[in-house]
């Protein structure tokens, strides 16, 4: 019995040997000695079946690393709604008056568009409700909640599921106007899981738990919902 070498052709002599054993040829090709009875299209398809199955687990590999790190990135694209939202805000109380902060946000002008995925806090009072096609309770609002309008799989955030510490900052800070501050805080569920995604901005500088100096303006990350 005689296998034909698929690189260079040449006929090899497989008489004795084992079926799957495998024959140097003379040019350095490996050759396998089919089953009695296998023919040439049998082997191909086996062959091809093989490649298949291969590249099936390569690319469930690679999708394995893939989607998580492109989850990972949308996550992170939807964090800079909140940091861009903090800085207007920030912005609109800087530049008010005499220090003359307000935490009612519609005094500042403060109006994010809809589909919000994050709410917003100036102190524990009122908040603006977006859960339906037109938002309520805007005027008086020290807080501004989760558009669950816009997106159906987003679940609202309350004052009261703020981390305490970053409760006790939300709001007017000191006497008004002459020695006076305000901390705006925004907070979100951005990977549906147990964890928010805090932040926070103020008009004054302070420290953070770790010693480093936030200087205002600045926002700072309290809670990060993107680590394992």
């Amino acid at each position: 019995m005689k296998v034909k070498c698929p690189k260079c052709g040449r006929m090899l002599d497989v008489a004795g040997l084992q079926p799957g054993s495998v024959l140097t040829c003379e040019c350095g090709n490996a050759v396998a000695v089919p089953k009695p009875g296998t023919s040439k299209r049998a082997l191909f398809v086996w062959v091809g079946a093989g490649l298949a199955l291969l590249s099936c687990t390569c690319f469930g590999i690679l999708g394995a690393i893939a989607i998580p790190n492109f989850m990972r990135f949308q996550s992170r694209a939807k964090q800079s709604e909140c940091v861009i939202n903090l800085k207007t805000l920030h912005m609109a109380q800087a530049t008010r008056p005499d220090s003359d902060y307000d935490p009612v946000l519609s005094k500042s002008q403060f109006l994010p568009e809809r589909g919000n995925r994050y709410a917003y806090f100036a102190g524990s009072g009122p908040m603006e409700d977006r859960s339906g096609p037109q938002a309520t309770g805007t005027e008086e609002a020290h807080a501004i909640g989760v558009d669950t309008f816009t997106h159906k799989d987003q679940t609202p955030v309350t004052f009261n599921q703020l981390p305490p510490d970053v409760a006790r900052i939300a709001g007017i800070s000191g006497e008004c106007p002459d020695n006076c501050s305000i901390a705006i805080v925004c907070a979100g569920n951005i990977d549906r899981d147990s964890t928010l995604d805090v932040w926070s901005i103020s008009t004054a500088e302070r420290q953070a738990s770790d010693g480093t100096t936030i200087a205002p303006g600045e926002p700072f990350q309290h809670v990060n919902d993107l680590e394992d």
